[in-house]
């Protein structure tokens, strides 16, 4: 049997402020198997950012617990080794887009693939499909300022798509959204995650969590419960997308 994409034990982490420390995180475990779409839902300031830091390797434990990716302990890497595991193997959204506001759309996507070590050639050549996959072939060639904040995170998620990575961690990417466009995000992340994609979606909204197939409940740097997805009617599992949205983004 395979081992899980992610196994994360008695995971802590503490921040000085002054004299003062605080816990951020509180021994959270958490077990997450290739090809899931889990959300990490909380309040404010109960840790969902901080345990989606620490998964990503943008971030240490302060002490103890053990982090494994797909079997391999990944705690005590050092910082050319993480770089090249997030590079390589990990996809970041992020609610504030990210985008380099000198660079095209088609630019922009381009970049994840250029600190993977990818060829000019070919990140150009996947750039352009990742795009047209997202509905946005006929805006690459556009700077951030003239897309509107639901194009510029379709061009952050173009840019996941088109590195190839097999883990998404996806932090509160409709925050900046209205609902309507949000909802289109949503669609564009199940569609990754349908095709095979692993995705870790950090959300205060249960509406965006319901896009998921679990759901992981965070309170005061701890993991107070963890489960399926439930629907009104008692059924489990993700939101169905609009299927227009999904034809836009088929292989």
């Amino acid at each position: 049997m395979a081992a899980p994409l992610i196994q994360a034990t008695n995971l802590c982490k503490e921040h000085r402020l002054g004299d003062t420390t605080v816990a951020a995180l509180r021994g959270v475990s958490l077990t997450l198997e290739t090809g899931e779409f889990i959300a990490i839902m909380g309040p404010s300031a109960s840790g969902k950012s901080t345990l989606m830091h620490l998964l990503g390797l943008l971030d240490h434990p302060s002490a103890g617990g053990c982090l494994l990716l797909a079997g391999r302990d990944v705690m005590n890497l050092n910082p050319d080794e993480r770089a090249r595991v997030r590079a390589q193997e990990i996809g970041f959204i992020f609610q504030a887009f990210n985008l380099l506001g000198r660079s095209t759309a088609i630019e922009n996507v381009e970049l994840a693939m250029t600190y993977a070590g990818i060829p000019r050639s070919e990140r150009r050549r996947r750039a352009a499909m990742a795009l047209e996959k997202v509905g946005l072939g006929h805006r690459q060639h556009h700077w951030p300022g003239q897309l509107s904040g639901g194009e510029q995170q379709r061009v952050a998620i173009a840019r996941v798509l088109a590195a190839g990575p097999g883990l998404i961690l996806a932090d509160e990417p409709t925050g900046a959204l209205d609902t309507a466009t949000g909802r289109e995000i949503m669609a564009l992340l199940q569609d990754l995650n349908r095709a095979g994609r692993t995705i870790i979606l950090v959300t205060h909204d249960p509406a965006v969590a319901g896009y998921a197939q679990r759901i992981v409940r965070m309170q005061d740097g701890c993991a107070i419960s963890d489960g399926p997805v439930v629907r009104d009617d008692g059924s489990k599992g993700m939101i169905s997308q609009d299927l227009a949205v999904s034809e836009m983004v088929a292989s």
